[in-house]
């Protein structure tokens, strides 16, 4: 499988909300790197190491870390990172990390977005009720991290991975 390229298919979103004079503001700049999940084994022993890849097998478990940073001269209020899951691949329970962010994830292609135990979507059953139930992990399209404050020259990173089918 062909992972998706650092630039051209990212679908990744950093927005910013702010109240600043016309000259000042925010400048949020991301880039991403793909790393895939390597098991060694040495004198009987596993050791499990990431490696950088541009491709992955069925069963591989890749990682995905997005790092941001606000080159503008004004700080950015509430800015938010989004990244689709890759299709052909799964997100790994709780494998999303983001120091200060608030971490919120969708079901329904990045339409909206909620905690995980407040995620909810509708079934229509054969009956022609219809029944709430939370989405799981496998039902996840999109991640969002949101960061309260991101002062001039600030940098960090968030990251989450996935497993290819």
């Amino acid at each position: 499988m062909k992972l998706r390229s650092l630039v051209v298919s990212l679908a990744l979103l950093a927005q910013v909300a702010f109240a600043a004079p016309a000259s000042a503001k925010p400048h949020i700049v991301v880039s991403i790197a793909q790393a895939k999940e390597v098991v060694e084994t040495k004198g009987g022993a596993q050791t499990r190491r990431m490696v950088p890849t541009q491709s992955a097998s069925p069963g591989d478990v890749v990682e995905y870390v997005l790092t941001y940073a606000n080159q503008g001269d004004e700080a950015a209020t509430n800015a938010v990172v989004e990244d689709p899951i890759p299709k052909g691949t799964t997100y790994v329970s709780g494998s999303a990390t983001g120091d200060g962010a608030l971490l919120t994830f969708s079901a329904d292609g990045g339409k909206s977005f909620a905690e995980p135990v407040k995620l909810t979507y509708e079934v229509r059953l054969p009956s022609g009720a219809v029944e709430r139930r939370v989405a799981t992990p496998a039902e996840y399209t999109h991640i969002r991290w949101t960061i309260a404050k991101l002062a001039p020259g600030a940098t960090g990173t968030v990251a989450f991975r996935v497993q290819v089918h």
